[in-house]
């Protein structure tokens, strides 16, 4: 392996030489109308995203230079074993962490932490994964934090324990407790998802940093959607927290398929085990040389990123919607509130659906009907809309679809059946990223 470094320290002047041949060479980024045609092809046709980083909707979008980087990795071999450890080093370096590790998404994160606190060290108990008899399996989650997430953690082999109260978090832990789940922002999850009133956890992060710090057990914070603030990168590890799982593919804008897995340095060791390249329960967690460099780019962009500039251009945007809607006659709106924005801003809409004859599930399907096509979200407050993941200027197409479907849906009230308050209000379901989005892009004829 020395040997195999030296030559590629060797072999850097001509690497280099070859990349910028390769760069010059390489053709320009065309046009965004051409490069929808990867998806028109197939039949679909690509939306406006005014919901979100939802997993659903392919999450982010990669700038430039991450995409540079990635098809710049594309051009060359390396050890996949040196080259996660070499990126997991100037991750943690970037993010000031102890340590870091480009995982599967924040659920694979969730998985290999999992498999580090319950097998250690030990490499019977990682080979015998996830048939845990015998071995400290069991992992303690408030009743609000258990979620379809959670089900990576029984993927390694753990047992939920499921609590309540502080009392009963200090009574269940036992010889047989791995570590201790958490999982930031349960107020947007599960049936209580963005209203105002949604209860939290009943036991603080802090406390549960307390509780496990004095019982000597790991615990993982799910923090797959908290960037921004960026502060969080090493903030829940500032506090205590031994592991905290990242998407990649939402706030840091780097490919989809791969996450972060930060905290303590010998538990972030044990858990790149269980992913591929090495064998075992993880070895279907591959990750790409493309993608590893990918996250690395996403990440030295993030750490260095005007976010209060980036804060301001989505208000500006939020803020040229808002007041575009409501010159809509008939029709109510304003800013969701900060507590259960997601530290973004978004704004809701809502108007008399009876005197219209026309639901917020009405509304939903047009704006996806037409064209081009767009996804807001569905909330308490009414239908709203993140711009988030908006790209400049794509405010002023949602602005202008929802202005053309009320208007429309005001021209045409007297053709539609007529319905009962309750029934308009009846077909009305809130998004949830647990849930499977229903919604299908493909291309129909005779549409508006």
């Amino acid at each position: 392996m020395i040997l195999l470094r030296r030559r590629l320290f060797q072999n850097a002047g001509w690497l280099s030489m070859f990349n910028q041949s390769a760069k010059a060479a390489a053709p320009a980024v065309g046009d965004p109308e051409a490069s929808r045609k990867v998806y028109t092809k197939l039949g679909l046709r690509p939306i406006v995203n005014a919901a979100g980083t939802y997993t659903t909707l392919g999450g982010s979008l990669m700038p430039p230079e991450v995409v540079q980087a990635m098809d710049d990795a594309a051009r060359h071999y390396v050890p996949i074993k040196d080259l996660s450890r070499a990126v997991g080093t100037r991750i943690a370096e970037l993010t000031g962490n102890p340590g870091a590790l480009v995982t599967t998404g924040a659920a694979g994160a969730i998985f290999v932490g999992t498999c580090a606190c319950i097998a250690g060290d030990d490499p019977d108990k990682a080979k015998r994964l996830p048939f845990t008899d015998g071995m400290k399996n069991e992992v303690i989650a408030q009743k609000l934090h258990i979620t379809g997430w959670t089900r990576q953690c029984e993927a390694a082999g753990a047992r939920l324990v499921e609590v309540d109260h502080r009392d009963e978090i200090e009574r269940a832990i036992n010889g047989r407790t791995a570590m201790m789940y958490y999982l930031i922002a349960d107020r947007h999850f599960g049936k209580h998802r963005d209203q105002p009133d949604a209860p939290g956890a009943r036991v603080s992060l802090a406390e549960c940093v307390e509780i496990a710090k004095k019982a000597r057990i790991p615990l993982l914070v799910d923090a797959a959607a908290e960037l921004p603030p960026h502060e969080n990168l090493n903030g829940y590890v500032k506090m205590g927290v031994d592991l905290v799982c990242f998407s990649g593919g939402k706030g840091l804008r780097g490919p989809q398929n791969a996450g972060l897995l930060v905290g303590r340095k010998d538990l972030i060791e044990i858990a790149e085990t269980f992913q591929s390249p090495y064998s075992g329960i993880g070895r279907d967690l591959k990750i790409s040389k493309e993608t590893y460099i990918g996250m690395l780019a996403a990440v030295e962009r993030y750490v260095k990123q005007d976010h209060a500039a980036e804060y301001a251009r989505w208000q500006a945007q939020a803020d040229y919607m808002l007041a575009e809607i409501r010159k809509i006659s008939g029709v109510t709106a304003d800013y969701v509130p900060k507590h259960i924005t997601n530290h973004v801003p978004r704004i809701w809409f809502r108007w008399d659906e009876q005197a219209l004859n026309f639901s917020r599930e009405d509304c939903f399907k047009a704006l996806d009907a037409g064209d081009p096509p767009v996804v807001p979200l569905r909330t308490p407050m009414g239908v709203t809309l993140v711009p988030w993941m908006m790209n400049p200027g794509e405010e002023r197409i949602v602005a202008r679809r929802v202005r053309e479907v009320l208007e429309k849906a005001k021209a045409t009230r007297a053709q539609r059946r007529f319905r009962t308050e309750a029934e308009l209000a009846a077909d009305f379901g809130m998004d949830n990223p647990i849930d499977v989005w229903l919604g299908g892009h493909t291309i129909h004829q005779g549409l508006d």
